[in-house]
């Protein structure tokens, strides 16, 4: 089912598939939530899959990009949809998100897994940080300057959530294994797992090999 959810700023656009159980998936910077096209099928029933797109990205409006701005458009897209204990599964840009919303709205999320995700611009790997940066000079681009300048975490932010988190990196990741670690100890009630072999994205891009790291967890 295609969805138009008004929120204060934004329209944002949202596909949303089956009953049950709630699941939330973000998506990362410049995609869409075609990344989880996949998801509804391998979840099947007993699971309500709701796959957003991000303000100023797919089908949705645009508005000043921010972390702070799509956390709070999470909290407006689960009330307006009136779900309780959902599950988010945020990548990238969208693992940020999720961990912003558990910072701001204590109670919104039941469970989060966090794919790719970074608690600085520091928490990549210099080489790509300089790129982006680079990008940043040229273009000057709204999605690169996002990704160089936030986010910026407090560790006593992270050691007040209290709700089950994993943490996913791959092993050849854009996010530095130091970042990972650091969410893991921060976090009290959160597992990690480093994958070997994989990349930022190689492994969300196939859905399948995202749903068996997170479908028990889940």
């Amino acid at each position: 089912m295609h969805m138009r959810i008004p929120l204060k700023e934004v329209s944002v656009n949202v596909e949303i598939s089956g009953e049950g159980q709630p699941l939330v998936f973000l998506h990362g910077n410049g995609e869409s939530g075609k990344l989880f096209k996949d998801m509804p099928a391998l979840f099947g029933t007993g699971y309500k899959v709701v796959l957003p797109d991000t303000r100023g990205h797919g089908k949705s409006s645009y508005a000043p990009l921010g972390y702070d701005y799509f956390a709070e458009d999470l909290k407006g897209i689960i009330e307006y949809l009136g779900i309780t204990g959902a599950s988010v599964v945020g990548f990238s840009d969208g693992a940020i998100t999720a961990l912003k919303a558990m910072v701001k709205y204590p109670g919104l999320i039941g469970k989060a897994v966090l794919s790719g995700g970074n608690l600085s611009p520091e928490g990549l790997k210099p080489s790509s940080l300089k790129l982006f940066k680079l990008g940043y000079r040229i273009t000057h681009s709204e999605f690169l300057n996002l990704m160089i300048t936030e986010p910026r975490f407090e560790p006593d932010e992270l050691k007040k959530i209290d709700i089950p988190v994993l943490i996913l990196v791959g092993e050849r990741d854009l996010v530095t294994r130091e970042d990972a670690l650091l969410q893991h100890s921060l976090i009290p009630n959160s597992r990690l797992e480093i994958l070997p072999g994989e990349s930022h994205v190689g492994y969300v891009k196939d859905n399948r090999k995202l749903y068996s790291l997170i479908k028990d967890f889940i």
